[in-house]
This record gives structure tokens, sequence and C-alpha cells, in this order.
């Protein structure tokens, strides 16, 4: 197993390991700010609903910008956009963390919104374009690998640093203050993100937009996969909208426990999915990647339930483990089977298109669940997720079941071997 992950490291290629290596920095950002931030907007005196107002704003910048940016990384290339985005992020952010008042937090949360997305958008077919078929399986398990292990150390610091900064500065520890410093060190690392990006070689178009965009466009639409790739990431950001964004604020408003118990909870359930993205591509050879994707969806399930019902904080911290590992270690195997279902010209296009249709899924169950999570309505969100994911596992199970060469075969799908149009 760890003889194949060296063998495609040793082959991939500078793009690839430069990503890596973003992708680490960015990770240890979002793990700090993922423990933090919701905290903090707590302690500024707003509730659950403003933090879902902040949250769908961000996300629907994100979605509305999709294919804008997918036209800016075919003008400017994929080095630019991904230096640029880094860099007016780091100035959002900072102002983000700075100012106090709702207005201009919902105006930085749509700025932010808008710089991520390039991100987003450039990263599924910028690896795909930058490693082989044979590798690229491991490539992604490693590029979500990375993610996983540096949230977890970002979790974890997020969890203390509050606590140093109020050993340092002699401020309460469960304080404004405490968590914007806290931030401001995410904010450092997400600064420095920029750098390896620096180091990427322009050869390939990673993000081909097509002159007929709205010609384009309509043929996307009316492909039976790409429509079924829509509805897939509709349903899951759906459920994930409802839950995910809340987990910090329930773990604290709800079962009491403080940043450190939660982001010690956050770092466990993100060193479960190192282990989780490590056997994932050989689950996928023996059973199928299809299979896996959905079982992996369903057996998530019970312990997301446990989660919603249990007041232990024990008991929840290890349901959200579980949950979190079965829920987001096919994430390797979807995404590049996503890719390889469609055409290589579709894929930056698709990408945009189901990141679009993600967000706005997200958008909406983010304002949903803040809404009830407000009126004390705790548990129904996730029971909506739960049928949300189950669906979509089911779906997925159906839609795309004699869409992959037979488990072990290795070869092309008919996608890659399909000529561009």
């Amino acid at each position: 197993m760890i003889h194949d992950y060296v063998r495609a490291m040793t082959r991939s290629t500078l793009n690839a390991r430069v990503y890596l290596t973003f992708t680490f920095l960015m990770s240890l950002y979002v793990g700090i700010s993922n423990v933090i931030f919701n905290l903090y907007i707590l302690e500024l005196g707003y509730n659950e609903q403003s933090i879902g107002l902040l949250i769908s704003a961000a996300l629907l910048a994100t979605g509305l910008f999709a294919f804008p940016a997918a036209r800016c990384c075919d003008r400017m290339g994929s080095r630019m956009c991904l230096v640029t985005s880094g860099l007016l992020t780091a100035v959002s952010m900072y102002l983000l963390y700075t100012v106090t008042s709702m207005e201009l937090l919902l105006a930085l949360s749509v700025l932010n919104g808008v710089f991520a997305t390039i991100p987003t958008v450039i990263g599924v077919p910028f690896l795909m374009e930058n490693s082989s078929p044979e590798d690229r399986l491991h490539i992604f398990s490693v590029n979500f690998g990375i993610f996983v292990f540096a949230t977890v150390i970002g979790t974890s610091l997020g969890g203390y640093l509050p606590q140093l900064s109020a050993v340092f500065f002699g401020m309460p520890e469960l304080s404004v203050e405490a968590y914007r410093y806290t931030l401001m060190v995410s904010l450092a690392v997400a600064a420095l993100s920029v750098v390896p990006l620096i180091f990427i070689k322009e050869h390939k178009r990673t993000c081909p937009v097509r002159s007929d965009t709205k010609a384009f466009l309509r043929k996307l639409v009316e492909s039976r996969t790409i429509r079924q790739l829509v509805i897939i990431s509709c349903l899951i950001g759906t459920g994930a909208g409802l839950i995910v964004p809340f987990f910090n604020v329930y773990f604290n408003k709800i079962l009491q426990a403080g940043p450190d118990q939660i982001g010690l909870i956050f770092s466990l359930a993100q060193a479960s999915m190192v282990l989780g993205a490590a056997v994932v591509p050989y689950i996928a050879t023996r059973f199928g990647k299809v299979k896996t994707i959905s079982l992996t969806y369903l057996l998530s399930l019970p312990f997301l339930l446990m989660l919603a019902f249990t007041t232990n904080l024990y008991l929840a911290g290890g349901a959200y483990i579980l949950r979190m590992l079965f829920m987001n270690m096919s994430s390797p195997v979807s995404n590049s089977f996503s890719m390889e279902i469609v055409r290589q010209d579709e894929r930056a296009s698709v990408s945009s298109l189901t990141s679009t249709a993600n967000c706005f899924a997200l958008a909406g169950g983010s304002f949903i669940a803040g809404m009830l999570m407000t009126w004390g309505v705790q548990t129904m969100p996730y029971l909506a997720a739960c049928g949300f994911y189950t669906i979509a596992a089911v779906l997925y199970y159906r839609f795309f079941r004699g869409r992959e060469t037979a488990p072990g075969t290795g070869g092309q799908t008919p996608a890659e071997a399909e000529p561009s149009a």
C-alpha cells in the first residue's frame, strides 16, 4: 500500500506537488478557523441565525462566481488566478476579523466567498491535468489526506490558541480578543499559502472556456450524466448545510464543550479521515468506486442520528468522529470519478456547475438551520440531513453503477478514452 503512494508521489509533476503544499497550508488555516469563527460571532453578541446568514452569503457568492472564475482562469492562467485570489482572500479575511457590525461582516463574507471560488473551481481539474491516469486516484487520496492531516493540526491549534492568548496577553480565554488573536494566526497561515503557488508552471489550459459559452452550457445541462452529478451535489450540499457549519455551535451551546474540547474532537475526527483516505483506494478497487461511495454515505447515518439525540459529550464526540470518517472517506474517489465520466474539455465547466449547485444547496441549508437553531429546534436539521444523505446514496448507486471500469482492471473510462469535441 505505502509503496503505491510513494511511487505515485515520485512520478508526480512539480505542479501537483506545489498544489499539495498549498493544500496543506490552506487546510491548516481552515482547521483553525472552523473551530473558532462561529464562536467568535457568538461572542460578538450575534445568534445562530446571524451565523447562518453569513455562511449563506459567502456560499451564494462562491456559487454565483463559479463560471466567471473558470473564465478568469482561462484568460489569466492557473498560477495568476490562484495567487491573486489567495492575496485578496487574506485581505478580506483580515477585515472580516476586525470589523464588528453585521452589515460589514456580511459584505466581507460575500467578498471572501468570491475570492474562495478560484481554488474551488480550479483544484480538481488542475490535479486531473497534472496527474497520470495510473497515479490519479493515489494523488487525489494524498491531496485529501494532506487536507485532513493539516486540518487535524489546525483544529488542535484552534482549540488551544485562545488559552495561549489569555496567558500571554492577560485576557479572558472565552473573549472576543482571544478568539480574534487566534483567527489572526490562521490568517497568517492563509497568506503564507500563496508562496508555493508562485512556482506553478503553466503548460496546460486547466480551465478551457468555450467562446460559445451559452451553447456549451446548454449542452452541459442537456447531458444526463451532468444532470445526475448536479442532483447529487444539491442533495449532499443541502444535507451538509443543515449541520456541518454548526457542529462547533452545537458542541458549545448544547453540550457545553469549550474551545479546547471542540478542537480535540474535531482534530480526532480529521485524524480518522486520514486513515479513511489512505485505505479507500483499495476498498474502491475491491468493491468498485460507485458502491464504495454509496455505502460510506449510508454508514455515516447511524452516527449522525446518535449525535443528534445524545446529551453525553463523550458519546457525541465519538459519534461525530465516526460520522466524519464514513461520510468523507470516499471524497477522493468521488472527486476523481466525477471527472472521469465527463470529457476532458468539459471538466472545468462541470466542476464549476457542480460547485455552483453545491454552494447554493449549502447556502440554503445553512440559512434554514440557522433559523431553526435560533428558535430552539436542534434535532430537526440532523433528521433532515439524514434524509438528504440517504436519497443521495441511493441515487448515486442507481445513476452511476454501470459507469466505471471493473474493479481492479485499471485503464481508461469511456470519458477518458473519448476524444475532445
